[in-house]
């Protein structure tokens, strides 16, 4: 059973698995930065960008499998599937939380 996921993940893996730029987006803070694929994607147009991206090139779903906290940030593993190689890979989504607003996020195996 996955774990219950407090409001603002929920809302950031519904955005994710809905290819909803604009609900992701929502979850941010303006200065937020995302680290995936090696690169790090840093304020709301580049952010925007490279989830629309992403969601095209691999129209990836996450399935959630286990919610930790780490150094007092939430790391949220799970189960990815979509159109890329090696599909499915376990991922991980390190946390950066800070006034109700995502400001940082780093995707990994």
């Amino acid at each position: 059973m996955p774990p219950a996921l407090p409001p603002l993940l929920a809302a950031m893996v519904a955005a994710l698995n809905a290819h909803d730029s604009s609900a992701f987006l929502a979850c941010l803070a303006d200065d937020a930065i995302v680290r995936d694929e090696g690169r790090a994607v840093v304020g709301r147009t580049a952010i925007r960008e490279w989830f629309e991206d992403v969601s095209r090139k691999y129209g990836a779903v996450i399935e959630v499998t286990d919610l930790v906290t780490k150094d007092g940030e939430p790391v949220l593993s799970g189960k990815v599937s979509g159109n890329f190689d090696g599909s499915p890979v376990d991922l991980r989504y390190y946390l950066g939380v800070e006034d109700g607003k995502i400001i940082a996020l780093k995707i990994a195996a």
